[in-house]
């Protein structure tokens, strides 16, 4: 009877957990709760990388169409006493004005257009359109309201992206050098026969692991090999 006793008092006394279950208990749980942490920062950093990422493309590849259709309708002008403009009148490294047939505005009027792309303070890349008006018959000046537009994102200095934004070749193909400033001379302007465009855009002004950039170098059809101021 007393052992009958003292088993069924074993059989009803609870002791609990021993230290060392708890202790090994909490270990697991750490390294759950590490794991699933440490998942969830990936996960998160991801997705924000892909965003930020979606988002140049974005932006770069309007930025670069834009770019591309107006420089690939360059086109020469006019002028009184039977000469020609160049299509270019500014040609540097983080900025252009040329003459194009591109019309942004309807698909009625067919008047050239002075277009200005360059670089502001903050980085963006912004346009400036200037539409022809009549000077004589077949011939237009440039005297009319510029309307400007921005084409969005931060533009990479080139330093950082390694490729300045335009780069200028000749009719055979050679890279016209610009001077220190980083500008084409008066005498260079008329040779452009095509123009490269390396668009690098990101959240700031430096290269980061969300940068994009795209790459075109476009032919300009539109002109011939040398006209003369």
């Amino acid at each position: 009877m007393i052992a009958l006793r003292r088993l069924i008092a074993r059989a009803r006394r609870d002791d609990g957990i021993s230290l060392a279950e708890l202790l090994v208990a909490i270990m697991v749980f750490g390294i759950v709760l590490t794991v699933v942490s440490t998942t969830f920062v990936s996960l998160t950093k991801a997705t924000a990388q892909a965003r930020f990422i979606d988002a140049n493309t974005r932006v770069a590849s309007n930025g670069l169409n834009d770019l591309s259709r107006t420089i690939r309708a360059a086109r020469t002008i006019a002028q009184p006493g039977g000469t020609e403009a160049s299509a270019f009148t500014l040609a540097t490294t983080e900025s252009l004005t040329l003459t194009t047939a591109v019309n942004t505005a309807d698909s009625l009027t067919t008047v050239p257009r002075r277009v200005t792309y360059r670089l502001e303070a903050d980085r963006t890349l912004s346009s400036s359109t200037v539409v022809a008006t009549p000077l004589q018959t077949d011939f237009w000046q440039f005297t009319s309201t510029a309307t400007k537009r921005a084409l969005g994102g931060t533009v990479v200095t080139a330093a950082s992206s390694g490729s300045p934004l335009f780069t200028y070749l000749d009719f055979t193909g050679k890279t016209l050098t610009p001077d220190a400033s980083g500008a084409l001379t008066a005498t260079q302007l008329p040779s452009i026969a095509a123009v490269t465009i390396s668009l690098t855009i990101d959240r700031t002004s430096s290269m980061s692991s969300q940068a994009v950039t795209l790459q075109n170098t476009v032919s300009l059809s539109n002109l011939a090999g040398g006209a003369t101021t």
